[in-house]
């Protein structure tokens, strides 16, 4: 009799166990619907308040994992939302991590190609890796009074000479890429920017990037 009840006792233990898996797990599914719900309301944040038909991402901060991966939701929010309806990016950045910035240029481009259509808008200092962003735009305008500077990517390179020499090859691919990607809608030659960027910044007003053919019009 005793060995019995010890068993039931075992049987509704495991039972009790069983049912609070289970509520914890619905628990977790409904909290996970709530945070999704959450980034969507995040997403249409961004855009104009009230609006449906206006989407406008601000990229006024360094360019960076954190960032990035909130701009690229943003962006595939309304993707999703809004197929194939107008979205302008405006940006006020100094650049930063390269392998994010080609992540944030990737996402624009086959949004561009799914039809969207987009617009950068450059204000105040638009540099470094900014202004590859700026590349992405259908239209690529930039305010009166903003900058925009390219230069040569940077290597932190340090430990053994044959690592370094391995980061510095990569270094130069990403540099490669980046050359594309600025000349071919520039006036510019590869070779042309390359000389201009060499061991310096090269800064340029918004008359100048235009002429260059970095950006289509000033605004």
């Amino acid at each position: 009799m005793l060995l019995d009840l010890r068993a039931r006792n075992i049987e509704l233990q495991n039972a009790k166990l069983e049912h609070e898996i289970v509520a914890e797990a619905a628990k977790a599914e409904a909290h996970e619907l709530e945070l999704a719900k959450l980034r969507d309301l995040e997403a249409d944040r961004l855009a104009k308040p009230g609006s449906r038909t206006y989407r406008q991402l601000n990229i006024f901060a360094p360019i960076m994992d954190r960032y990035v991966d909130e701009w690229i939701d943003a962006l595939e929010h309304w993707e999703r939302r809004d197929p194939g309806e107008p979205i302008v990016i405006r940006i006020n950045s100094p650049g930063g991590s390269v392998l994010d910035g080609f992540a944030l240029f990737d996402t624009i481009m086959r949004l561009r190609r799914k039809g969207h259509h987009i617009t950068t808008h450059g204000i105040g200092m638009i540099a470094s890796m900014a202004t590859i962003i700026m590349q992405a735009g259908d239209e690529r305008v930039l305010d009166a009074n903003s900058w925009f500077m390219i230069h040569e990517i940077s290597a932190q390179t340090r430990g053994k000479a044959s690592q370094m020499e391995d980061e510095l090859k990569f270094v130069k691919r990403l540099q490669e890429r980046a050359l594309d990607i600025y000349a071919e809608r520039s006036t510019l030659s590869k070779a042309q920017i390359k000389r201009r960027w060499t061991k310096t910044d090269d800064w340029m007003d918004a008359a100048e990037a235009v002429k260059l053919g970095f950006a289509d019009r000033v605004e």
